[in-house]
């Protein structure tokens, strides 16, 4: 069928022809030089998606993308092909001419130009001059003169700019040579996501090759520059130009610190299979040698539902010129759901030696652990029950822990539960037969078997629920006493201890509500509860700690009925916590303008238990939370003391976030001294915005008791509409456990380094910004 001629001022037919306008100008740039979605967060490839700025934080700092052109109105598949042009004129030979702004326009794209002439034989062929324009809602793309043949997929811009509009990035190619459907070829061609008048970085090549086949460009003579200094140049690296997961190098990451001195880490992605890549990343530190960084990651099925993720990160340093020894650390990580009713998760973290962490730590959390877990869980659900398996060892990494402190090893933990509908009530039954091991030959191991059986029932309704519990905690042991128990001299070291407690709870709770505000768009939500709990003591002092320790006192914690972790204590009790809770929601917004929760327990009778607690009330425990409105929100907790009068243990948090970005948040804990020493300690972090494009980044950690800063950062940061760099100082102490003694602490300086290339990637240490101010987005 034609295509539809309109305002035409002068029409020459003079031998009609059947058109079918099919241009293929679309697949010159469809994936563009530097594709949408590619893979590369680098230097050619990866396994990391590449950084596009799309968002608002772009278009605040940007000014207006593209060209002045009229909008471009895609119209559904079908729609005829439309062709204007102040003159037409059709050729005996089947060659329509178009002149003085010549236009044809498609469903999904349009093409203008002063001259635009179809050609049907020998082969399809357009062909434009003068102010030539090809526009699709992709990308637009202006050349001086050029020919495409829609048939052959073949063709040639030259003189030609482009602009891919999704990604606000533009360039400029001498000329751009299509030769089959899918191979393209762009010559003396450059890129950049800054505005064309200023231009902070570009890329420019002699010669770039596509292939849309195989996802892959090849740029040859590449050259980046910065603020129009060459900084970088690369006679031939291979890139991604669509979402497949391809092999390369990517960014390298810098960094500096007072353990390792210049850090350079250059990471190589191998992409091995659909379901399996791994990245290898040489890592050299100028104080302490070669090292290497390997991440192996690997997804794999079991039968048709089952699936499962591997993934080992391995570090390797052959020798430590300062240690003097080789040095490594390992995680792996194994998890799947084998079937329905069947998983497993294995976590292993291991390191080289205890000063590992203090001499690689790049944070004060990294650098003051005490132990690393390796833990193993197998969980299954059969006929109504639900059965585990579990072992649990720790590495201990802080040198100045004892082995007599060492944890104990779970090898292994078996554990089932189920629950039964008896009408009236329900009943819980809760199992588990654990062995205990000791790297420290005179601690006391051994196995313990424990069965707890819990009758309950809930009585319900909207405005309040009662649950009455009984359970029956038998717990039996065998042991093997070590050199260090208080008991393995005696005349009955008692290596068979058994402990049965009766325990009975009643649970209660009300429920309001009501709604605040004309339209209700605030509505409040009391709920007061009380608690009783019985339990009859028992001597337990001839059982050891496994694996037992006092919980954190907390609102939700004195409503349970132990106050220790673990199996091996249960407190003794005949006590009403009593609180009450009460929240204001904004419906609207779906925040929570204030959150309030009180509670105490009282003991009827001293609880003997070491550690044992008084008669009379015991702590209050107050927290409360807060999103006073959408910039600021708070939270505290605290415990107070209601006999003695004194403040336990609190926390103090405020956070603060601008509509332009700024962040701060400040942070006060306390400890009064107990069994674990005492503490106070500060924190203040933030992230200002200064101007448009810069920023101030800081944080402080300070303990008050030891008048000593525990951590510092402070840098800056400069954002544009292309690119941004992040530079940070920060210092750190590595060995926390000195304070309060004649120790001297020691500290270690860092320097945080990042640089992002808006459109293309970014190098340096990615994240590490977010990781130490809290809400900071970059």
């Amino acid at each position: 069928m034609h295509p539809i001629i309109s305002r035409a001022r002068t029409v020459r037919r003079t031998n009609p022809r059947r058109l079918a306008l099919s241009l293929a100008v679309s697949c010159i740039l469809a994936s563009g030089i530097f594709s949408t979605g590619a893979r590369a967060e680098g230097i050619g490839s990866g396994g990391q998606e590449t950084n596009q700025d799309t968002n608002n934080e772009s278009c605040r700092l940007c000014p207006p993308f593209g060209p002045d052109r009229p909008p471009l109105r895609t119209q559904p598949l079908g729609t005829p092909t439309k062709a204007t042009a102040d003159h037409a004129q059709f050729e005996q030979n089947g060659t329509i001419q178009l002149k003085g702004d010549a236009r044809i326009v498609r469903p999904a794209d349009r093409i203008t130009g002063n001259q635009l002439t179809y050609q049907k034989k020998p082969v399809e062929r357009i062909t434009g001059t003068g102010h030539l324009w090809y526009e699709t809602p992709d990308f637009t793309l202006n050349a001086d003169h050029g020919w495409i043949e829609p048939q052959l997929h073949q063709g040639e811009l030259n003189d030609t700019r482009y602009w891919l509009n999704s990604r606000r990035a533009s360039g400029s190619a001498s000329r751009v040579e299509q030769h089959s459907e899918s191979t393209y070829q762009l010559f003396t061609a450059d890129y950049s996501t800054c505005p064309e008048a200023t231009r902070a970085w570009d890329i420019s090549a002699k010669q770039i090759d596509l292939d849309r086949a195989s996802g892959r460009g090849q740029a040859y003579d590449a050259v980046l520059h910065a603020g129009g200094v060459p900084v970088f140049y690369f006679p031939y690296f291979d890139f991604p130009i669509d979402n497949r997961r391809q092999s390369g190098l990517l960014y390298p990451t810098f960094g500096s610190s007072t353990s390792g001195g210049f850090e350079y880490v250059q990471p190589y992605y191998w992409n091995i299979a659909p379901n399996m890549d791994a990245t290898i990343s040489p890592h050299i530190f100028t104080r302490r040698g070669l090292g290497l960084d390997t991440e192996f990651r690997y997804l794999h099925r079991f039968g048709q539902t089952g699936a499962g993720y591997d993934q080992v990160n391995l570090f390797w340093l052959p020798h430590d010129r300062v240690y003097g020894e080789k040095r490594w650390a390992l995680t792996l990580k194994d998890r799947a759901q084998v079937t329905p009713n069947l998983s497993y998760a294995l976590n292993v973290n291991r390191v080289s030696d205890q000063q590992f962490f203090r001499d690689f730590s790049t944070n004060l959390n990294q650098a003051t652990t005490d132990y690393l877990p390796t833990q193993f869980n197998l969980n299954a659900t059969t006929g109504g029950w639900s059965l585990g398996l579990m072992a649990l060892q720790y590495q201990t990494v802080n040198p100045l822990i004892p082995q007599s402190a060492y944890p104990y090893r779970i090898m292994p933990r078996i554990t089932a539960s189920r629950n039964f509908d008896l009408g009236l009530a329900d009943l819980s039954l809760v199992a588990d037969a654990t062995r205990f091991s000791n790297p420290y030959s005179s601690a006391t191991t051994g196995q313990r078997l424990h069965v707890a059986p819990s009758l309950y029932h809930e009585f319900r309704d909207s405005w309040y629920e009662i649950t009455p519990k009984l359970t029956l905690d038998a717990t039996t042991y065998q042991l093997t006493r070590g050199l260090s128990d208080p008991l393995y001299l005696a005349s009955d070291p008692q290596e068979h201890p058994t402990r049965v407690v009766p325990i009975t709870s009643l649970d209660s709770k009300l429920f309001f509500e009501r709604s605040y505000g004309e339209t209700g768009r605030y509505r409040a939500q009391l709920e007061p509860r009380l608690y009783y709990l019985n339990v009859p003591y028992r001597d337990q002092t001839n059982i050891p700690l496994f694996d037992t320790g006092l919980t954190n006192l907390s609102y939700s914690q004195l409503f349970t009925a132990n106050r220790f972790s673990g199996g091996d204590r249960i407190s003794d009790a005949n006590a009403l916590t009593y609180g009450v809770s009460w929240s204001l929601i904004d419906t609207v917004q779906g925040t929570e303008p204030l959150s309030l929760r009180i509670a105490q327990r009282y003991n009827f009778r001293e609880s003997r238990v070491i550690p044992t607690v008084d008669k009379g009330g015991s702590t209050v425990v107050a927290e409360a939370y807060s999103d006073i409105n959408k910039h600021w929100n708070g939270s505290f907790t605290a415990e107070y003391d209601s006999d003695s009068g004194h403040i336990g243990r609190t926390q103090t948090r405020l956070g603060y976030r601008a509509d332009q970005g700024s962040v701060a948040n400040v942070s006060y804990f306390t400890k009064p001294q107990d069994t674990t020493q005492a503490y106070r300690q500060g924190d203040v972090s933030f992230a200002w915005q200064t101007s448009l494009h810069w920023q101030v980044l800081g944080r402080l950690g300070y303990d008050f008791n030891q008048n000593k800063v525990v951590q510092s950062l402070l840098g800056v940061g400069y954002d544009s509409c292309c690119w941004a760099a992040r530079v940070a100082l920060k210092r750190y102490v590595v060995n926390p456990d000195t304070f309060g003694t004649t120790a001297t602490p020691k500290y270690s300086n860092a320097i945080l380094f990042e640089v992002e290339l808006k459109g293309l990637g970014s190098f340096g240490q990615k994240n590490r910004f977010q990781q130490e101010i809290l809400g900071y987005d970059q």
